[in-house]
């Protein structure tokens, strides 16, 4: 199956868990929305479950690593929590519906990379501190993320993005 495919098999995915939430999408309804026969979806994805961590990563990869080079730190940062915003339903559901896909896990390495990156950009050594600082931060940067989705009046995406880079700044000297 071609690539595009995938991602518009995971984009109708995407949408159908943001109508109608996690626990009421069936790989039956996606295969019908995607004009895609059994045999095809079956041969990419082993079930829902794969493709919903298929859909987190290629969503994550498509803010992050593939923004590397061409946008500053911060504008990921922003991109990131812009593309939550934009999600949050379907994150909300996928949380609370399900513990297969280990959602702030996947999300969380993902910003793992581009806070390596930083470190790394900014001569310093990613030894063991570094490592240990990316893993605790990453972590608590999507719990954080998370929770704000569930709040009665959540704060918007760019004020905790700049939150988000302010800590950094602070904590990288930047």
């Amino acid at each position: 199956m071609s690539e595009c495919l995938k991602l518009h098999i995971s984009q109708v995915f995407k949408d159908d868990v943001a109508k109608n939430g996690f626990n009421h999408v069936s790989v039956a309804k996606i295969m019908k929305q995607s004009g895609i026969r059994r045999q095809t979806f079956y041969e990419n994805f082993k079930d829902k479950f794969d493709l919903l961590d298929y859909t987190i990563k290629s969503m994550m990869e498509n803010d992050i690593e593939s923004n590397i080079g061409y946008l500053d730190w911060e504008g990921i940062i922003f991109l990131v929590f812009y593309g939550i915003e934009l999600n949050k339903k379907f994150y909300k559901s996928v949380y609370e519906s399900q513990t297969e896909v280990d959602v702030v896990g996947e999300i969380s390495s993902h910003i793992a990379v581009l806070l390596k990156q930083i470190i790394e950009e900014e001569g310093a050594d990613f030894d063991q501190q570094a490592k240990d600082f990316v893993e605790t931060f990453c972590l608590g940067l999507t719990y954080t993320m998370i929770d704000n989705l569930f709040r009665p009046h959540p704060l918007e995406y760019d004020v905790i993005a700049s939150k988000v880079d302010n800590a950094l700044h602070f904590t990288l000297n930047l």
